[in-house]
């Protein structure tokens, strides 16, 4: 029973962990590419990385070894210097201010389950057309309702998370976030087809299968371009 116990305080401390540090890379609008115009935040970062690259070039006689120990170092003090300006940062804004931003980071925790109930409902009818028993299209017709109420809930916290914006200067985020408003929209009338189906057996399903399986494809998109921002961009998957 006790390790029962520590075992679930132990998944709910690295879910929470997660959620944190994954949140983290959305509260900086201007670093993300949200809304129109130049994007000042990168622009600066290229530009200081680029006067700091003769810099980098002039310690070519610094063993590997070195650099790794002493990069130990460095990176400890910058994570206690990041919490350090994190906190002030949220001492200096409002409510408003930090209702929004916590309801942004709310999106990280919510995403998961429209992600894994539209994908399990498609491979749940495929499963009932493979049996030809009809009991699965109930199964998947209640996941695709609560599946459709998670991508309105991820909708929903995305816009405060990615910014109050109809465009964006950074693609993948204009297209991750409008690609996530359709899902939503979509969601819903994937849900209403499926209980429609379900009251009259008979009738034709394939505009429905051609919807679900837009969504499986779109869902699938959906959370690569959101592992863009958590790591590293497109070439996250480079091999």
């Amino acid at each position: 029973m006790r390790g029962k116990r520590s075992g679930a305080f132990a998944l709910l401390l690295a879910v929470a962990m997660s959620v944190s540090t994954s949140a983290a890379a959305h509260e900086d609008h201007d670093a993300l590419g949200a809304g129109p115009g130049a994007n000042s935040a990168v622009e600066t970062q290229k530009k200081d990385g680029a006067d700091a690259g003769d810099g980098h070039m002039g310690m070519g006689s610094m063993s590997t070894v070195d650099m790794n120990m002493g990069g130990r170092d460095i990176a400890g003090d910058d994570m206690d210097m990041g919490g350090m300006h994190e906190e002030t940062a949220n001492k200096n804004k409002s409510f408003g201010e930090r209702l929004v931003s916590w309801l942004g980071r709310l999106h990280t925790m919510v995403i998961h389950f429209p992600i894994a109930l539209f994908i399990g409902a498609f491979g749940v009818e495929l499963f009932g057309l493979w049996r030809r028993n009809r009991d699965y299209r109930h199964v998947a017709h209640i996941m695709l309702v609560v599946g459709a109420l998670g991508a309105i809930a991820a909708a929903f916290l995305g816009w405060f998370a990615g910014g109050f914006y109809l465009t964006d200067r950074n693609p993948i985020l204009m297209t991750h976030r409008w690609l996530g408003t359709l899902i939503a929209v979509f969601g819903v009338a994937l849900a209403w087809m499926a209980a429609r189906h379900g009251k009259v057996p008979e009738r034709s399903r394939t505009l429905y299968w051609v919807v679900l399986g837009l969504m499986t494809l779109a869902i699938s998109i959906q959370g690569f371009l959101g592992g863009t921002f958590m790591h590293g961009g497109l070439y996250h998957l480079a091999f």
